[in-house]
């Protein structure tokens, strides 16, 4: 199977088939069962028990409650419910910085893939909010994710929901947080206030972190404005350092005061172990 690195090399056509591979291959094993059993995600709930009654389906035993209570109680039936996933999908330049051959870009476009997938499976809505990909059929919207570009003068306010979004609704934001102080805040307390739950998905490098080289000068090129500085990484470690813990902590913060929930990819760990991580903190059940 091909790395996410080899399959955004590939043309479009070809990339979209090699990434409905890989989606497959990584989310499948998560949603094995997903309509089987009551609170399988998002999309199904389950209602109340029941008494046991001959002709009801034996597949709906709830066979722990039998071996605690010797008592054959039946889960009733599930209510199906249409869930919109919102994906707020930050375009700017930043987001093509890379580690390890990935960049933030593709890793996120990996993401919403996977997401989508799940959600399609559900028979969810699903949408990047700020894109003109609205199609509703998963391998048109796949499609449309592949060849979605860098917007060169992508605005922030792009991000901003626009409405207050229905009771049933998930605001995914996918940032690497590059932007003023006040338009973050701004965004994730608007989206925790639009949406009924909302997750910031941080693109948050390993290598951003440290300056960890191998010499003492580097020129560095800032992704947004084009602008390239000299820089001695041994002088500038520390401060540069103190500034990112700050600037990180101060987004986590704003997650958390706004009731958001917070993941970090860094771009290291598999990214199969990464969603599952994250869907468990979203509570994301598969049974």
């Amino acid at each position: 199977m091909r790395t996410l690195q080899e399959i955004f090399s590939l043309t479009n056509l070809e990339a979209l088939k090699a990434l409905q591979i890989y989606v497959h291959h990584l989310v499948d094993g998560l949603i094995t069962g997903m309509h089987q059993s009551p609170k399988k995600g998002f999309g199904i709930e389950f209602k109340e028990y029941k008494n046991y009654a001959p002709g009801d389906s034996l597949k709906q035993l709830d066979w722990k409650y039998f071996a605690k209570t010797d008592h054959y109680m039946i889960k009733e039936a599930e209510v199906e419910r249409q869930h919109d996933f919102l994906f707020a999908f930050d375009l700017s330049r930043s987001m093509e910085y890379s580690q390890d051959g990935i960049s933030k870009f593709n890793l996120a476009k990996a993401c919403i893939a996977s997401f989508t997938y799940l959600t399609n499976k559900q028979h969810d809505n699903f949408k990047i909010i700020n894109s003109s990909n609205h199609s509703t059929n998963y391998e048109d919207f796949l499609f449309g994710l592949i060849k979605q570009k860098i917007e060169e003068d992508f605005k922030t306010s792009k991000l901003y929901p626009t409405a207050l979004q229905s009771a049933k609704s998930t605001a995914i934001i996918l940032s690497d947080g590059y932007m003023e102080d006040y338009e973050i805040e701004k965004l994730i307390s608007n989206w925790a206030i639009s949406a009924q739950k909302c997750i910031f998905i941080h693109f948050l490098y390993q290598t951003e972190l440290k300056l960890e080289f191998d010499r003492e000068n580097y020129r560095f090129q800032d992704l947004e404005t084009g602008q390239i500085m000299q820089v001695n990484t041994k002088e500038a470690k520390s401060e540069y350092a103190d500034k990112v813990e700050k600037w990180h902590e101060q987004i986590k913060h704003n997650c958390l005061k706004n009731g958001v929930l917070y993941f970090q990819m860094d771009g290291r760990k598999p990214l199969q172990n990464e969603l599952m991580k994250l869907l468990n903190q979203m509570n994301f059940n598969f049974g």
